[in-house]
Order: C-alpha cells, then sequence, then structure tokens
C-alpha cells in the first residue's frame, strides 16, 4: 500500500506544474525586509503543533508597513542552513491582544510570492479582512511534492514559519489556512495533512489531488475549470503538466475529501452563474466542508483574477467567480475545535 501512495507522488508531481511563471506582472514596493539572524530562529520539525506565544508582542512589521500596492512586505527566515524568504500582510486593524487567523499562500510552479500576491489578491484582500497573509517563495520556484508524512525541507519551512509568525503575532492555532494554485494547490493540501501544522482549511486552485496518510477533517473549497490544458478535469483525462498519463478527475478528488470529512457522498448541485456549477457535499463531520466550483470552459488559472494569462497556453481565465472572495469567506466560516 505505501509503495502504491510512493508512486502516485511520482506522477502527482508531474500532473501539477503551472508551467511558467505569470510573466505579464512585474511589481516591486520598495519593501525592506524585517528578517531575524539566523541565532534568533528555532526551526521546528516538519509536523509539529504551533503555539502562540506572539499575543502581546509590538507587530514587526506594522500594519502601516504592509500598506502597499500588494499589501505585504519581504520578510526572511533561517530553515535547514538556507534562508528562506516569504511575503508577509498584516491587517490595518491588527491588535496584538487579539486571536488573529492566518493564510499561507503558495504559488504555483515557476512563479513567486510576489507574483501570487498580485494575481491573486489574497494578501491585500484577507488582511482587509482581519487575516494575516504570509506568501512563501520556494526554492527554484517549485515546491516538494511528497507524502504528507515525509520529512521534507518545505514541510518543515511551512512549520517554522507557522511557528515564527506565532510567536511575533497573535495567531489563533484554530483559525490558520493554506491555498495555491497548480503546484502551490497540491503543497497546500499536503501540508494540511501533515497533521502537526493543524490547518483548518483549505482553498484549492487547479490541483486538489488528496495524498494519503491525511490527517483530516480538512475543509476544502476548490475551483477548476473543465477545459484545463494543464491539469484535466475529467478522469482519464490527460494534460500538459504529465502528457499521456490520465488523471484522477477533479469530481473524484473532490468526493475523496469529502469521504475524509465524512459528508454524505451525493453532493447538491447549483449554478450561481451561467459557466459555473457548485457542488457542495452536505452533512460533513464537524467543522468540516467540501465543496467543489466548475469553472465551465475554464482553463488553468485563478478564478476572477484582475491578472489574464496567455489563453493559448493556460485557457481561458473565468471571471464569473471571485476565488479569492469565496475562499475568505469559507475561511471565515471554519475553525478548528477549541
Amino acid at each position: 500500500m505505501r509503495s502504491r501512495w510512493r508512486l502516485w507522488v511520482v506522477l502527482a508531481a508531474g500532473l501539477i506544474a503551472l508551467g511558467g511563471a505569470v510573466t505579464a506582472v512585474v511589481v516591486t514596493d520598495g519593501a525592506g525586509s524585517y528578517g531575524h539572524s539566523p541565532a534568533d530562529r528555532t526551526v521546528p520539525p516538519a509536523g509539529s503543533a504551533p503555539t502562540s506565544t506572539g499575543c502581546g508582542r509590538t507587530p514587526v512589521p506594522r500594519p502601516d508597513t504592509t500598506a502597499s500596492a500588494t499589501g505585504d512586505v519581504v520578510q526572511s527566515l533561517q530553515v535547514a542552513g538556507l534562508t528562506r524568504t516569504y511575503r508577509l500582510a498584516v491587517p490595518t486593524r491588527y491588535r496584538p491582544s487579539s486571536p488573529t487567523p492566518l493564510i499561507l499562500l503558495f504559488h504555483g510552479s515557476g512563479s513567486d510570492a510576489i507574483e501570487t500576491s498580485v494575481y491573486t489578491q489574497m494578501p491585500a484582500r484577507a488582511s482587509r479582512s482581519g487575516f494575516l497573509v504570509a506568501t512563501p517563495d520556494a526554492e527554484s520556484k517549485q515546491w516538494q511534492v511528497s507524502l504528507p508524512d515525509a520529512a521534507t525541507v518545505d514541510l518543515s519551512f511551512v512549520s517554522a514559519l507557522i511557528a515564527d509568525l506565532s510567536s511575533r503575532y497573535c495567531v489563533d492555532p484554530a483559525r490558520v489556512y493554506a491555498a495555491g494554485i497548480s503546484l502551490g494547490s497540491e503543497f497546500a493540501a499536503i501540508a494540511a495533512c501533515a497533521g502537526g501544522h493543524r490547518i483548518a482549511a483549505i482553498g484549492l486552485v487547479a490541483a486538489e489531488f488528496l495524498l494519503r496518510p491525511c490527517t483530516g477533517p480538512i475543509a476544502v473549497i476548490a475551483f477548476h475549470g473543465t477545459a484545463d490544458p494543464i491539469v484535466a478535469y475529467r478522469s482519464g483525462g490527460t494534460g500538459a503538466a504529465l502528457s499521456g498519463a490520465p488523471v484522477v478527475g477533479v469530481e473524484q478528488n473532490l468526493a475523496n475529501w469529502a469521504a475524509l470529512d465524512r459528508c454524505n457522498p451525493t453532493p447538491r448541485l447549483t449554478r450561481p452563474a451561467s459557466q459555473v456549477i457548485r457542488r457542495a457535499w452536505p452533512s460533513c463531520g464537524k467543522e468540516s466542508a467540501a465543496i467543489l466550483y466548475t469553472l465551465v470552459g475554464g482553463g488553468h488559472s485563478w478564478p476572477g483574477s484582475p491578472v489574464t494569462l496567455p489563453a493559448g497556453r493556460f485557457g481561458a481565465t473565468s471571471n464569473q467567480v471571485d476565488a479569492t472572495g469565496l475562499m475568505i469567506r469559507f475561511f471565515e466560516g471554519h475553525h478548528l475545535a477549541r
């Protein structure tokens, strides 16, 4: 059984690449790094549970520091002898005495944190809604795909990032979330399944494979286009990420998440827009949910993004649904049991 899952990880690695950066976006905000020296940081093992000791401390950076065009500023962290970078957005109404939710936002293959900040608008918008938002950079722009119980540098980075932010800010450990697109989406799912991270809910775009072992339940909201040329929507379909290899379809992937969340196996379908189908699995376990937005004719892109990727390579970008707004509202409605 274990070897079968390792084979699936190898296959999945090729199925979830974004295939290139958002090359049309070039943004700088002049923000400096507020990182600490290596001696200031202790890297916990992958999967270690965070506790927030940052309540009552003066935040660095301050909320007004992140009032930039992208809504975030550069930070750094020492992990396994490497300087890892990320961008951090702090709510303008942040209060050191008030437990604050945290979103981890992961970029796709070949992209980076600044592009993803602009592309999704998550840091600027979610910080206005009261969330801390951390958008990490992968080494060489590629996240490590692994089983959730693997001891990888990238999973250690996630553990270290949550622990460090929880020591500097009043992070609510019951309200930590993860989101991403393509390879970043799959890495968000893997990080959430690593139980020690205690991630309450995930937002997935253009890749949503459930790799086991997975510590659940985990509330999930997902978005995928039926004409995605990179990661195929239909079961048995093929895409550019792994040409010629059939995939497990999106609807089956979400059914797998729904089973993990102990939902009723039959989803309820609604049509919120002419080219959007919403599937919601009912009667899930406590604090759980499984929702899929199918973008009819949509491509390998973030729905509602102000940045339109080249349609010839990525397919169409749907503007009939706002993935960022829906994720924020979904996260607001889910937390771990306290």
